[in-house]
């Protein structure tokens, strides 16, 4: 195996432990794991910048499409997890309106 390969290699692996973390989430470890999950696509990221200076876009374009498959399923789920974090976040600020106007009223007939 040549470096490349090898650099390739730790990069699927770093990948498939993010894909591995993500599925992990649950609401009460979101914001523990999202972090942990930054900071990984933020190392692959700069893990392809190294590859992109140090070799030929050919050279690359033989071993991306397997990454790019992992990387676009990464996205799409936390994509997915972003959303539907934010819209609980949304549906329960709006319970707590609704409470405050409750109790609003009743202080108010009261």
């Amino acid at each position: 195996m040549n470096k490349l390969e090898h650099e390739i290699n730790q990069m699927e692996i770093l990948l498939n432990g993010t894909y591995a973390e993500i599925l992990q989430i649950t609401n009460e470890n979101f914001s523990d794991k999202i972090l942990q999950i930054k900071k990984k696509i933020n190392l692959v990221i700069a893990q392809k910048k190294q590859l992109q200076m140090k070799h030929q876009k050919q050279e690359l374009k033989n071993y991306y499409n397997k990454l790019s498959a992992l990387s676009k399923q990464i996205q799409k789920i936390v994509d997915n997890l972003i959303e539907n974090h934010k819209t609980e976040s949304l549906e329960i600020a709006q319970k707590l309106v609704q409470i405050g106007n409750r109790k609003k009223i009743a202080n108010y007939l009261g």
